[in-house]
């Protein structure tokens, strides 16, 4: 069953990451004047960045050599650039449609041209910058006095893999611990491959009541196994359906992400995993992908915190992205809940990021 989806899946991201380097070519080769020799390189330009993706995804999964690295890194750049210029020569045959001169589908072109390199070259360098840390307060009567204060700090989406290096998440690690936080949440989606190096820096992450994360689709996708190897040795404590008390005033739920259900079967509901609980205390849910809120809050959840949107990093994934979840990104509140989805503290694919940052979230939680 999950070979056949694997395979879908691929054909038909194949067929989609196909289409669109044909159509940004084809805008690129019809629109603007250039002699045969020029659209030559061009192709064959296209057809280095298609397969370098392909070929890096593939590569880097065997092993881990420089020039495999080198290879993977191209590609995924290659990806990200294709994605926003497809979203920019959108833009511009729409406006064709209704500017119909020859000097106009041809200036145009240029243009878009120009706008993709601008917007490829911010991407690159806005994602480069180090994580912010962003401060969110949750108000609630439900904090009681001795909660008042309570820091919790949020990573989500790290995607610790091949193209990333230990030095990288030390920096992050640290950054973390000076927020001198109560509780240190990861929101899904710590991995993306083996990663066994980054376990060293992972041990360091220090919060008074511990250290708690749970399950993302991507941690599925790299292998539970390595996943529940790394957060073993690095002595986080994985929520798979299951609650925790903290500090006697907390009760902390997290459930694994509902990808997982096509690798193991029989995976709780939420309503079961939140049966009994103590609704006196705050209560917070851990989710990778924030859909649940509704049924958490009806539940009687007070605080989701997830991850998963990435904010949609690039065109047209930002806009994708903001059209299918209903929270994307950002604070959100119904009644007296709350859900925090982060944009993530790292990336997934290209290192590129246009409209959002990364970050490590503050969360501090006070009396209402």
């Amino acid at each position: 069953m999950n070979s056949v989806f694997f395979l879908i899946f691929f054909l038909v991201f194949l067929s989609i990451y196909s289409g669109m380097n044909f159509y940004v070519y084809s805008q690129l080769a019809g629109n603007i004047a250039m002699t045969h020799h020029a659209k030559l390189f061009l192709r064959v330009f296209f057809l280095c960045g298609w397969a370098s993706f392909m070929l890096g995804e593939y590569l880097i999964h065997w092993k881990n050599d420089w020039w495999i690295k080198l290879i993977a890194y191209c590609g995924v750049l290659w990806f990200g650039f294709i994605a926003i210029a497809l979203s920019v020569f959108i833009i511009r045959h729409v406006s064709v449609l209704f500017i119909h001169s020859a000097p106009y589908k041809h200036y145009s072109a240029v243009g878009a041209l120009l706008v993709l390199f601008l917007l490829s070259l911010f991407s690159f360098v806005n994602q480069a910058r180090e994580p912010r840390i962003k401060t969110v307060s949750i108000k609630s009567s439900k904090i009681s006095a001795k909660l008042d204060g309570f820091v919790i700090v949020q990573l989500s989406d790290l995607h610790l893999d091949h193209l990333k290096t230990p030095r990288w998440l030390l920096n992050i690690v640290n950054k973390t611990n000076a927020l001198n936080p109560d509780l240190i949440v990861i929101t899904g989606d710590l991995i993306d491959s083996t990663a066994t190096e980054y376990t060293q820096a992972l041990k360091l992450l220090k919060a008074k009541y511990g250290v708690y994360a749970v399950t993302g689709n991507h941690d599925f996708y790299a292998g539970l196994s390595h996943f529940t190897e790394i957060t073993n040795n690095a002595g986080i404590t994985v929520l798979r359906n299951e609650r925790k008390t903290i500090n006697g005033l907390i009760e902390l739920a997290g459930i694994d992400d509902i990808q997982g259900g096509r690798f193991e079967k029989n995976l709780p509901s939420l309503k079961e995993v939140m049966q009994g609980t103590d609704l006196n205390k705050f209560v917070i849910l851990l989710s990778h992908q924030p859909q649940v809120f509704e049924k958490a809050s009806a539940l009687g959840t007070d605080l989701v915190l997830s991850g998963h949107t990435h904010a949609g990093q690039i065109p047209p994934m930002d806009l994708i992205v903001k059209f299918y979840y209903k929270h994307s990104c950002g604070l959100y509140q119904k009644g007296s809940s709350f859900i925090y989805t982060s944009p993530g503290t790292s990336f997934w694919g290209p290192p590129l990021r246009t409209f959002s940052r990364s970050e490590i979230t503050k969360i501090a939680l006070s009396r209402k």
